[in-house]
């Protein structure tokens, strides 16, 4: 209801604008104002009808309408929140690429460190090499430079199948000049003192640091030597091929292992040195294989140096990793080819990657 003028007010009934009325003066106090005509008294606070809400059917659509929108929002971020977790496992699995190269690399660069200076063919008890525990398959032979594993199928042995295994041989870093007294001769080593980096430990027993080397002052020749594990001396299966007197020197060994751990479901690449008693320690997560071809001074190559250590002037490394979870709707149906060897398509859902080089082995053959 509107005032229009004096006394005049429209009459709205059911949105339908009536015919005007004329009423009373309105009342000094402010009070209600009352209709002349048929219908029944109203004041100006009561509305003309009840305001009506949201329908069931209404409310329904709304909810539907947004659980759509919610649908979309949540795929948009599930396919965000999945690319995001396997770029952090590629970025993961090359940082484990390098770093297990970087090492490799390393020690390959330092085989034959000292002890290509012995020129002798040995026949040792290494049986880490290849992990197996039988007794007659335990001893290796050949130069005190690289020994490899090709493509191992051991059943048993912890080692991943198809994998290669290698072995460095170098001097270690405890080492010293032998002083008056000390010596070897007629296959007897004497020393007045198993320290050999001054600080106050053993470094050779007959235990876990049973290996040593005897290097002539002149670097003329070498004798790797085992310490006698059945009465504790330093008698060297085999005997010595040379006198050592003071002035010479005296290191222990340094005997590296690299090989790929045999779990379906996390492989790692490890690394043990056998000559400083330490055990199997993780180099990189998730490596699914090594391969290693051997590069001889004529430039043929070969991936089992056995017989011909001597000759090696270069190694080729091959690491191909993987990362640490499927990824849905993802399958590797790619094979490798490495030389001779090719590593069959995995068709499983890992993502890979491979790290290819190779690496002088600059002490050897000098």
């Amino acid at each position: 209801m509107q005032k229009k003028g004096i006394g005049v007010v429209e009459y709205w009934s059911d949105g339908v604008m009536g015919e005007n009325v004329h009423c009373e003066s309105l009342p000094a106090s402010g009070g209600a104002i009352r209709d002349q005509g048929p219908s029944a008294t109203r004041t100006a606070a009561s509305p003309s009808r009840t305001v009506a809400g949201f329908t069931l059917i209404e409310l329904l659509v709304a909810v539907a309408l947004g659980m759509v929108i919610l649908a979309g929002l949540f795929r948009t971020f599930k396919v965000q929140h999945d690319s995001y977790v396997v770029q952090d496992q590629v970025s993961a699995m090359q940082q484990n690429l390098r770093a297990a190269m970087y090492l490799i690399t390393r020690d390959l660069q330092m085989a034959g460190y000292y002890t290509n200076f012995d020129r002798n063919t040995r026949q040792l008890d290494w049986n880490d090499l290849d992990g197996d525990s039988n007794p007659a398959n335990n001893m290796e032979t050949g130069r005190a430079l690289i020994f490899a594993v090709n493509d191992d199928t051991a059943a048993g042995n912890s080692i991943k199948d198809n994998t290669d295994v290698i072995v460095i041989v170098k001097a270690g870093s405890e080492g010293r000049t032998l002083t008056a007294g000390e010596g070897a001769s007629a296959g007897q080593i004497t020393l007045s003192s198993r320290d050999l980096d001054g600080d106050g430990t053993a470094d050779l027993n007959n235990t876990g640091k049973k290996f040593g080397l005897l290097v002539k002052e002149d670097l003329s020749f070498a004798d790797l030597f085992q310490v006698d594990s059945a009465s504790g001396g330093i008698n060297p299966p085999g005997g010595l091929t040379e006198n050592y007197a003071s002035g010479d020197t005296v290191y222990r060994t340094d005997i590296i292992i690299y090989r790929v751990t045999d779990d379906a479901t996390h492989p790692c690449l490890v690394r043990k040195n056998l000559g400083d008693d330490s055990g199997y320690q993780v180099i990189a997560e998730n490596i699914d294989n090594l391969q290693f071809r051997y590069i001889l001074n004529d430039g043929t190559e070969t991936e089992d140096p056995a017989g011909n250590q001597a000759r090696v002037r270069a190694v080729e490394v091959l690491l191909v990793a993987r990362t640490a979870f499927a990824q849905r709707g993802y399958r590797d149906t790619s094979s490798i080819v490495f030389g001779g060897t090719t590593i069959p398509a995995p068709n499983d859902s890992y993502r890979r990657k491979t790290l290819n080089s190779i690496v002088k082995t600059r002490n050897v053959g000098l």
